[in-house]
């Protein structure tokens, strides 16, 4: 797909001033799934990659330190003024390509990415440096619109996939291929939505070989 990184992120500075009207709402009950998924516990260390205007961070327990970070300047503004009105503390935002996390190894006990990995030119390499900054045995956890399984409708998904990429996201990824792409074993996926467009994923992170 011919889309690249400084493509995406024109997309969504467009989008930063009108996402939570349009998105909001819609991805509300994924994004209350979360912290279930996530397994939070007091004093762990949470990496959200693709922030975007902060939608999660409201919902997540106040006993845990959270990093946000997005490629959009414009939607980090957003989330910004979010923890502002919301009067959250221990959450730091930085602007960041998610292809190339400016993080140390193993740095974060969980990570998650809520309605984001299909918006990316490399789901693979993004998934990869997710992996390199949680620590063995965490958790990773994806909200996220994947291929339906039914063919005749997984069929359509393939074929309209370039043009709503020019929108913002993708609607071809096939789960179980990605995450074998990636190293990862599925450990739990839970439908968001009645008709299964939209699921929630958690991997275990694989400890590491000695």
């Amino acid at each position: 797909m011919a889309v690249g990184v400084e493509y995406v992120e024109k997309v969504y500075n467009r989008y930063s001033k009108f996402y939570d009207l349009i998105f909001g709402k819609v991805f509300h009950s994924g994004r209350e799934m979360a912290p279930y998924l996530l397994d939070l516990r007091p004093g762990m260390q949470l990496l959200e990659v693709g922030v975007g205007t902060g939608l999660s961070l409201p919902i997540l327990p106040r006993n845990i330190r959270i990093t946000g970070i997005d490629l959009s300047q414009k939607m980090l503004d957003q989330a910004q003024q979010r923890l502002k009105d919301e009067g959250l503390e221990d959450i730091e935002l930085f602007k960041m390509d998610a292809t190339h996390l400016e993080l140390p190894d193993n740095s974060y006990d969980r990570v998650l990415a809520a309605y984001f990995i299909s918006t990316v030119p490399e789901p693979v390499k993004v998934i990869s440096e997710m992996k390199r900054v949680c620590r063995p045995g965490g958790y990773l956890v994806f909200l996220n619109h994947f291929r339906n399984e039914n063919p005749v409708i997984g069929f359509f998904e393939k074929i309209l996939s370039p043009l709503f990429y020019r929108v913002g996201f993708r609607t071809d990824l096939d789960v179980y291929r990605l995450m074998e792409e990636c190293g990862l074993e599925i450990e739990t996926l839970e439908r968001i939505d009645f008709l299964g467009h939209w699921k929630a994923v958690r991997c275990i992170n694989p400890l590491k070989e000695e």
